[in-house]
């Protein structure tokens, strides 16, 4: 491939990683990323007498211009985020440079810039996007950074003399870049070797780099997912369309998983509890919330977790949630959650919890505003114990009986199907029973009927989970029970990869609870078990998305996550293995050790020191050898090097021997035409039969060696030629 067109693709490869890594981080979405997109495309074919064209050149300077004042004037008058207008104004800069390459200067740039997108977008993403730009990074980099190098040195090198005017070599500079014998494989082989060690660099200074904050993508500004169902609303006519979104929420690993994990099918995971309803759509009251009390990482929801069997009951189910930041920020737990255990933050070298929050319906909720959700583990009660068992209070029996002005036939209808029941208990499992002889779809032609609830109940006889929580809710409310609609998520697909479950937004569900005095709050769900799967991915793509998952999984877990804590665990494992070492030559086992906390502190930053110190010691032999290896090339002349300066010695001597011959020439009545090179005019000499044409030839044969090839002319030299060319037949004396 020639010099230029490789070169041109690595550059492009580069810009376009880091516009990819730009847009992970959802700042730039929609038209303008539709824009870029096609403009990089374009910008490719942009060659030749287009990009020397002046006009052309001021129509990109204008167009920047007026992107820079929509821009503010978007920020400032139509409330555009700040950073959303940064971005674009960044994305369409490095547009610009694409469409105005015209020397190495302007490619420099284009690396550049993209290297500052990748570094804003590590603080503005940090996904499993972000991880694929990174890796692509560190392989095409080494090829731009000395493909750019080398065209530096060719434009620089090749055009000062001719823009000098003294040497008068005139050297085709657009020939050289389209020649396919400048980079050969060994030079890209070589340059994507550099690869490795910069690799090795980059994980040894992110391993070992003292973490104080909570890692290094969680400083961007909180960009959540709202889930329909979990605001301060939800509205008949629109819930169940969520049910086809395959987006994944949260993950989860439940206790005791086995060889042959299960599907969830009745698992619930509990968020928000909604009080009034007014006919077409349910809300919550304004109830007063409490920060839950905390014990190191343990909040207590109803009572402390149980850690092993005891007279009290049986020890409680851990499950482990990793939720991504949503909005509203709930804490969704399972039924039954009696404390929930937080996975804390690094701040400032210490370890920091968040606040949770509850409200009189057990709704939990966390002060997140940033990127990285919240990890924790669920204690829940192996007993199945109630949600909640106190006595209601006036106020709270008041709310939860609420009713909007209702047909009698509605009423009549909850008094038909609960006939025989005593006990709130029964009468929700009557209503139940007949609500699941209903069919579930998602189309829900009562969503635009002016009572959409009467038509359900009397007419279609079809809708999704909320049409069926709504129901038994308000039947059961005309019948002096006290209700609640609870939205959440139901159910959830086994990642074999990953070794947990993946809950996405079209998992959401809603079902009821029910007050029974003595019993408390009691779970009912009237939605027909026909319930259609959410959107997960079918056939030969499934197991590709899971292996995608799993790894997003981790790379949030060990790289996004990654925090002092984790520092402090990764010294340790090295120091136990240090130990493991040390005992097995011979140390005494029975040798006291010292397991105080400060004690494993300490040698915590001691096997952190010591990785360092190697990790310092490999840096300096690494620079001595390449100190060795520049100064044998020296020695020898520059062979290797690559293209030499104007400024170096050896290339000044041979420009005086040009020099000194172009003198010659002139005494002679042979100037040198600028537009030939001194062996090309001293070559037209001695076919001309000059008796100075021999002599001129091989002088500047030999200036040519000096000066672009690997045999450089020291200073005595310099003298014994010019001695000849004075002596030369028919030379000015």
């Amino acid at each position: 491939m020639r010099f230029a067109r490789i070169h041109k693709v690595a550059s492009y490869v580069l810009a376009v990683l880091g516009l990819v890594a730009l847009t992970t981080g959802g700042e730039l979405a929609g038209l303008p990323s539709i824009a870029l997109g096609l403009g990089v495309i374009a910008s490719w074919f942009a060659e030749g007498e287009i990009l020397r064209s002046g006009r052309y050149t001021r129509a990109w300077n204008g167009a920047l211009v007026a992107l820079l004042a929509m821009e503010v004037t978007r920020a400032v008058f139509f409330h555009l985020q700040p950073l959303t207008a940064a971005v674009e104004f960044a994305s369409f800069l490095q547009l610009s440079r694409l469409a105005n390459r015209r020397s190495a200067r302007d490619y420099q740039q284009i690396t550049v810039l993209a290297l500052l997108h990748l570094i804003a977008a590590t603080v503005l993403g940090g996904g499993l996007s972000y991880a694929a730009c990174f890796v692509g990074f560190v392989i095409a980099t080494p090829w731009a950074l000395t493909l750019g190098h080398l065209r530096r040195e060719i434009e620089g090198n090749y055009l000062a003399d001719a823009r000098a005017g003294r040497s008068g070599v005139p050297i085709d500079v657009a020939r050289i870049l389209r020649s396919r014998r400048v980079v050969g494989p060994g030079l890209l082989i070589g340059s994507s070797l550099l690869s490795l060690p910069i690799f090795v660099i980059t994980a040894a200074l992110f391993v070992l780099f003292p973490r104080i904050g909570l890692g290094i993508f969680s400083f961007g500004p909180g960009r959540s997912t709202s889930l329909t169902g979990l605001g301060s609303e939800v509205s008949l006519a629109g819930h169940g369309t969520i049910r086809s979104d395959p987006t994944i929420v949260l993950r989860i690993v439940p206790p005791d998983l086995g060889s042959n994990p299960p599907t969830l099918r009745s698992f619930r995971l509990r968020g928000v509890a909604f009080d009034h309803y007014n006919g077409r759509a349910w809300w919550r009251e304004m109830a007063r919330s409490t920060a839950v009390e905390r014990v190191g990482s343990e909040y207590r929801i109803t009572r402390w977790a149980r850690e092993r069997p005891n007279t009290q009951g049986p020890r409680d189910l851990a499950y482990r949630i990793v939720l991504d930041p949503i909005d509203p920020p709930v804490v969704l737990v399972p039924p039954g959650t009696v404390a929930v255990r937080v996975e804390p933050r690094m701040q400032a070298g210490e370890q920091r919890f968040p606040t949770l929050t509850m409200d009189g319906a057990r709704e939990i909720r966390h002060a997140g505003n940033d990127d990285l959700g919240i990890v924790y583990t669920a204690m829940v009660d192996a007993s199945r114990a109630p949600v909640d068992d106190t006595r209601l209070s006036a106020d709270d029996e008041r709310r939860y009986l609420q009713l909007p002005a209702l047909a009698p036939r509605v009423r009549a209808l909850a008094r038909t199907w609960a006939a025989g029941a005593t006990t709130p208990a029964a009468m929700a499992r009557a209503i139940e029973s007949q609500l699941q002889l209903f069919r579930y779809t998602l189309d829900v032609p009562s969503g635009r009927a002016a009572q959409p609830l009467e038509d359900f109940l009397f007419r279609t006889r079809a809708g999704h989970c909320e049409y069926f929580s709504t129901a038994l809710a308000v039947l059961l409310r005309t019948l002096g029970v006290p209700t609640r609609n609870v939205t959440g998520f139901y159910g959830g697909a086994y990642n074999r990869y990953g070794g947990f479950y993946a809950i996405r937004n079209g998992d959401a569900h809603s079902w009821v609870e029910v007050y029974d005095p003595g019993h408390g709050w009691l779970t009912f769900d009237p939605t027909p078990a026909a319930r259609e799967a959410s959107g997960a991915t079918d056939g030969l793509l499934a197991p590709l998305e899971e292996i995608v998952e799993a790894l997003r999984v981790r790379w949030r877990r060990y790289v996004v996550g990654f925090d002092l804590g984790t520092q402090a665990r990764i010294a340790m494992r090295v120091f136990n293995w240090f130990e493991a070492r040390r005992r097995t030559r011979g140390v005494d086992p029975a040798t006291p050790r010292d397991s105080s906390p400060r004690s494993v502190s300490q040698t915590a930053r001691s096997a952190v020191r010591d990785v360092r110190v190697w990790i310092v010691l490999a840096a300096v032999a690494t620079g001595l050898i390449v100190w060795r290896v520049q100064r044998r090339r020296a020695r020898r002349g520059g062979s290797g090097v690559g293209p030499r300066t104007p400024h170096d010695p050896r290339v000044q001597i041979a420009i005086a021997l040009a020099r000194s011959l172009d003198t010659t020439f002139e005494s002679r009545g042979h100037v040198r035409p600028k537009s030939r090179s001194p062996l090309a005019h001293a070559s037209d000499l001695a076919r001309s039969g000059s008796p100075m044409g021999e002599l001129a030839v091989e002088v500047a044969r030999r200036y040519v060696d000096a000066r672009f090839g690997d045999e450089p002319l020291e200073p005595s030299e310099l003298e014994t030629w010019r001695r000849k060319l004075r002596d030369a037949p028919g030379a000015a004396p």
